[in-house]
């Protein structure tokens, strides 16, 4: 599968960081997410309906961000995934890609994960 959807910079404030001090307050992350499903029709009929609906997938991953608590950006990164996924049963896959400036690491501009879920 080539077709895909890209969510770019969706802004989030989440609780996350191996330290409770860390997880205390909400700090920024950034996700991307890269819907995989077929656009053939869509492309072919210019149907809204024939397409991911993207507001409900960015809805649903900043939800699953934000409304949790997490000591690995990588746990943060499969919540949104899978977050994603349920929120529209057209995606067959999902890329995301989850980021943060490390509070241990000053000298690091960020920290980046990625991982695909499928169904």
């Amino acid at each position: 599968m080539s077709d895909r959807i890209l969510l770019e910079g969706v802004r989030c404030r989440a609780h996350v960081g191996v330290p409770d001090s860390e997880r205390a307050a909400r700090q920024p992350v950034e996700l991307d997410l890269a819907l995989e499903l077929d656009l053939r029709r869509a492309a072919r009929t210019d149907d809204f309906r024939r397409t991911a609906d993207y507001w409900a997938v960015e809805r649903a991953a900043r939800a699953a961000v934000e409304g949790g608590s997490f000591r690995l950006l990588e746990r943060l990164a499969d919540a949104a995934a899978r977050a994603a996924l349920a929120a529209d049963r057209r995606i067959r896959a999902v890329t995301v890609r989850a980021a943060k400036r490390p509070a241990v690491m000053p000298k690091t501009a960020r920290v980046v994960v990625e991982l695909r879920r499928a169904r």
